[in-house]
């Protein structure tokens, strides 16, 4: 996109204004120009939080609200605290994914559903379980988000950091190294018993 800029200058103080000091105004147009356009998708996303506000304005909020809501909070602080959590620098950096565009390659792992990621200060963060020692995913990362289709990265890395029954107490992170098959039949158990008690 170009920005073309027109300048009014006073006839009375044309004599005192040099070429250096209009483009000094143009640089300093185009970076207003620059950061106006980066703040857009933020200003969008306040638009809508605003929005929602003014919506859910005469709505109060019950005591359950509140407290479902620091009981979700305090159960994604868990998971966040309970594992080991990387950026995709960190992750290519032990993959030695090279130069050319090593975060291109973890989008794309991300997009292709071979891992998931938690969005965290303007940054994905990827599991360390779901890496295997080469910091590659392990293959049945892709295979348990197949069979947890409907699952965002939060209720995944939950699901990853509960206790199960069917994995002796176990939570699943704690076996994607090590029995990732018994892992996979977890998450296939756990999907028959919601159809059957659904």
């Amino acid at each position: 996109m170009q920005v073309q800029f027109a300048i009014d200058i006073d006839p009375s103080r044309a004599a005192r204004v040099t070429d250096s000091d209009i483009k000094d105004v143009q640089r300093l147009m185009a970076s207003v120009v620059d950061i106006a356009l980066s703040l857009r998708p933020a200003r969008r996303q306040d638009k809508r939080d605003q929005l929602v506000a003014l919506l859910l304005e005469d709505a109060p909020l019950r005591p359950l609200d509140v407290k479902r809501a620091m009981l979700e909070a305090r159960a994604l602080s868990a998971v966040r605290d309970g594992t080991e959590w990387l950026t995709a620098t960190e992750v290519a950096k032990h993959a030695n994914l090279g130069l050319a565009n090593p975060i291109a390659t973890i989008s794309r792992w991300k997009q292709q559903r071979r891992i998931f990621a938690l969005h965290s200060g303007g940054k994905d963060y990827y599991p360390r379980y779901a890496l295997g020692t080469d910091f590659h995913p392990l293959p049945v990362i892709k295979d348990i988000m197949a069979v947890l289709p409907s699952h965002d990265p939060d209720l995944l890395a939950a699901w990853f950091d509960s206790t199960s029954r069917f994995l002796g107490g176990k939570r699943p992170r704690e076996l994607m190294a090590t029995a990732p098959a018994k892992v996979l039949a977890c998450a296939r158990n756990m999907i028959e018993v919601q159809e059957n008690h659904g």
